[in-house]
């Protein structure tokens, strides 16, 4: 914030919440001081998130291809629109273009969620390779890397309706090696195949791709869990996806394999392993920090077809810990989000998640804890949701929201107005 717009805010505000709201702009500058200076990202931090109700994605640190179709009249209940991902019959890319990319603050871990659904008639690929859909990359390859070979590549999608994570690390294979395991000889060697099995689950696939190798190594559902048919498994219903990696630990310069890769449905964990290699000691500073949108059909698309995304969360936490009990650890964000714009001075969007049929309410507080608007009071199946708030009966100011669901509280989050 400028000296003049605090300047400005002084005037409008009463003392005592001016020095609060200009403590509250003073700690986020100096937490963002500090991470830098450690490189380290903040704990249980959202690094964005992208709800598709327009297309001005450049301005929320999109780039790449940023032509990106919406639909207004497919999207999950309390969202306007979603991101329309539409092949063509042969197409190998959808009709809105090539891979949309956000950088994101340099972490070993990452969280990824977003809502999803499928044309009734979607069939994918046809192959047991492809769709791609959603890519993760790291700081070891530039912000334009091409996603397929590259030091690390961690992909979220499915096929043939079986979801599915998976790595490739191509630009790190020994190609004089090809075929040969090289775990516990050397570091300088790929973990997704090609080089040998660095983690119990195989060599990965190992396939010539003109004078090198390309590799890759998935781990996959036990199931079927985009169907054909109507029911919990529906493929053009709306579904909520979670994805979580973490890279594995480098001790004396050796790559351990305790990496994390889990993969939660509709709130059921589905894929959870805790020994995965995805790094060698040859890179101990290899962090993730950009995520792609890439929908793609190598082969070209067998139908014309269409998947729809929307409301979207990158961040760096953990919570889908635990097993398939609908349990979560440092959660707190994964009910309640924070509302966007913060600050706004008309209106703003607060989103949140119900996981089980019940009353729900939100409420808004300000600094004395008097109740200034009651958002939300009516009874919510299990279900994504977002509500605006008007701040035009509220003064500038500090206030809170509150999310209940039953009689239990979900998460509170504090906002700023400033008219």
């Amino acid at each position: 914030m400028e000296k003049s717009e605090l300047s400005t805010l002084k005037s409008k505000l009463p003392g005592r919440l001016y020095f609060a709201l200009l403590f509250s702009f003073l700690t986020i500058i100096s937490s963002e001081k500090i991470t830098a200076q450690v490189n380290v990202s903040p704990n249980d931090t959202i690094f964005f998130q992208e709800l598709f109700e327009d297309t001005d994605f450049a301005s929320r640190g999109w780039y790449d291809n940023t032509n990106i179709n919406i639909s207004t009249t497919e999207h999950i209940q309390g969202s306007n629109s979603s991101a329309e991902f539409h092949f063509l019959k042969g197409g190998t890319t959808p009709t809105s273009g090539s891979a949309i990319r956000h950088l994101f603050p340099e972490t070993d871990e990452i969280y990824v969620s977003y809502w999803v659904k499928y044309s009734s008639n979607w069939e994918g690929s046809n192959k047991p390779y492809h769709p791609h859909e959603f890519l993760i990359l790291t700081n070891e390859n530039s912000i334009w890397a091409g996603p397929a070979y590259t030091h690390l590549t961690a992909y979220i999608e499915q096929n043939e309706g079986v979801p599915l994570l998976s790595i490739q690390d191509g630009q790190n294979i020994d190609e004089s090696n090809i075929g040969i395991d090289l775990t516990g000889i050397t570091e300088d060697r790929a973990v997704a195949g090609c080089n040998g099995d660095s983690d119990g689950y195989g060599d990965g696939e190992c396939y010539p791709a003109g004078s090198s190798h390309r590799n890759g190594k998935q781990w996959k559902a036990e199931q079927v869990f985009f169907q054909d048919n109507e029911g919990m498994y529906y493929k053009n219903d709306w579904h909520f996806i979670e994805a979580y990696f973490k890279l594995n630990s480098i001790v004396d310069g050796i790559g351990v394999a305790d990496g994390i890769i889990k993969y939660r449905y509709d709130d059921h964990l589905i894929i959870d392993h805790d020994d995965i290699m995805m790094r060698t000691g040859k890179h101990p500073n290899m962090k993730f920090n950009q995520f792609m949108i890439a929908p793609w059909i190598g082969d070209g698309s067998p139908v014309d077809q269409t998947m729809w995304v929307d409301d979207l969360t990158v961040a760096d936490y953990d919570v889908l810990s635990g097993t398939d009990d609908n349990t979560f650890t440092n959660s707190v964000d994964r009910f309640l989000q924070q509302n966007h714009p913060n600050p706004f001075n008309s209106t703003t969007k607060i989103s949140y998640f119900v996981p089980n049929p019940n009353n729900v309410t939100i409420k808004v507080y300000d600094l004395f804890g008097n109740i200034v608007q009651t958002l939300v009071n009516k009874f919510q199946t299990n279900n994504n949701y977002s509500v605006m708030l008007n701040s035009k009966d509220l003064v500038s100011g500090i206030y809170y929201y509150k999310l209940q669901i039953g009689n239990k509280t979900f998460g509170t989050k504090k906002m700023i107005v400033i008219h």
